[in-house]
């Protein structure tokens, strides 16, 4: 018989944790094979990225790993919950036992909700230990409760998605928590942070903003290749070019207003001047103060010495 293990989630983002609990699923011999189910977040909270990139994120951490795939968007159509998610997919699987997957966190949780002893009358329940809970106590009320429920001998799982998040909002790469390819693919698309394409995009001219974008996507790849931070370097490169498109009378007035220069030449040059213009304008207007981000942004054109890893990325983009 085929066991299936099911594990459902809103992996906003998936996170190394989610991919060790599959990995140690499938090395207990647990089941044979595990269907994701990304199904956001709950409609009582804001949604922070679309379903579309979820589902990408997902695809990109669980590649190479030939045991896992993510159940097909049709199949979840008309599904409200978790109940009626695990209905379709035994449908799909007629005559295959079915484990649900789940974190101590959210059993505690789903252990109150009226549909449950239907949802494990279908399944196994099988629990991961999260930190902060105690996962035994929670399994054990679980199988005195008549459900079949076992807990997963692992050492708990210790990071979130609140936490990834949180650490992209900071413009890191969270790199002890997410897949270096996930980082990579939250920097291009712009996850986690504002807005900052749909703002900039009203500040020039399309030309201007094929060039922007070309010049993040080289830059992140380069963070990549380098050790750099994608994030970081995502954001320098969006808002490298945010004076450009600027009159040369409005790039004096800010830079004698905040006392960038007082070189003639440069004050002639709207090459010259963009870069220590944007910088400020990235602080002042879009609220960047990350050091590495503004210097960046202020040398992108004419370079230093000394650059950081981050500055070096933007400037050979660019």
């Amino acid at each position: 018989m085929q066991r299936i293990g099911i594990f459902g989630g809103a992996f906003d983002p998936i996170h190394l944790g989610h991919t060790r609990v599959m990995r140690n699923v499938l090395d207990k011999s647990r089941v044979d094979e595990i269907l994701i189910v990304p199904n956001g977040v709950p409609p009582y909270k804001t949604p922070t990225v679309d379903m579309s990139h979820l589902r990408s994120m997902v695809a990109i951490a669980v590649e190479g790993m030939p045991k896992v795939s993510i159940v097909e968007q049709a199949m979840l159509r008309g599904t409200k919950n978790t109940l009626d998610v695990v209905r379709a997919i035994i449908r799909r699987h007629p005559g295959a036992f079915f484990t649900y997957i789940i974190g101590a966190d959210k059993l505690a949780g789903l252990l109150h909700w009226a549909e449950t002893p239907q949802l494990f009358a279908a399944c196994d329940l099988l629990v991961y230990p999260r930190a902060g809970y105690n996962g035994q106590e929670l399994t054990q009320f679980a199988a005195a409760q008549g459900y079949r429920a076992q807990l997963l001998p692992v050492p708990p799982v210790n990071t979130s998605s609140s936490l990834v998040r949180a650490q992209i909002g900071l413009l890191s790469d969270a790199e002890d928590m997410i897949f270096p390819q996930v980082a990579r693919y939250i920097a291009l698309k712009g996850l986690y942070k504002p807005a900052y394409e749909q703002q900039v995009c009203s500040q020039m001219n399309q030309r201007r903003f094929e060039h922007t974008l070309g010049v993040r996507n080289l830059a992140v790849d380069l963070a990549l290749q380098h050790g750099a931070s994608m994030q970081q370097a995502a954001v320098a490169s969006v808002l490298h070019d945010v004076a450009k498109c600027m009159k040369l009378g409005q790039l004096q007035a800010i830079a004698r207003k905040y006392g960038l220069t007082d070189d003639p030449q440069v004050l002639r040059s709207n090459a010259l001047l963009h870069g220590k213009v944007g910088a400020v304008l990235a602080s002042a207007k879009y609220g960047v103060h990350n050091p590495d981000v503004l210097n960046a942004i202020r040398y992108h054109t004419t370079g230093r010495t000394n650059m950081s890893p981050v500055e070096l990325c933007v400037f050979v983009a660019d």
